[in-house]
């Protein structure tokens, strides 16, 4: 039998939506909705009944949609200009 722990076999420590939320100042119900989740593509997983996350691909998750941001802002931005 193998005696690695855990965290070496999943490379990190899974946290709880709570956790995220505060480690990350994210909405608790970005995190405990599905509806959000699924929305907003937030990496999670399922260990039986409970919803962890891992703080790193959270982290990236973010980075990656504040890198879509300006893109989005700028289409919008031409979106209004051909309205006038």
């Amino acid at each position: 039998m193998n005696d690695t722990p855990l965290t070496q076999v999943l490379g990190e420590r899974l946290i709880d939506a709570r956790e995220a939320a505060l480690a990350l100042n994210l909405p608790l119900y970005w995190l405990t909705h599905a509806k959000e989740r699924r929305r907003l593509h937030l990496p999670h997983y399922r260990v039986g009944k409970l919803l962890r996350f891992k703080l790193s691909e959270l982290s990236a998750w973010m980075k990656e949609r504040q890198a879509l941001r300006p893109a989005d802002a700028a289409l919008k931005e031409a979106a209004d200009v051909g309205l006038q």
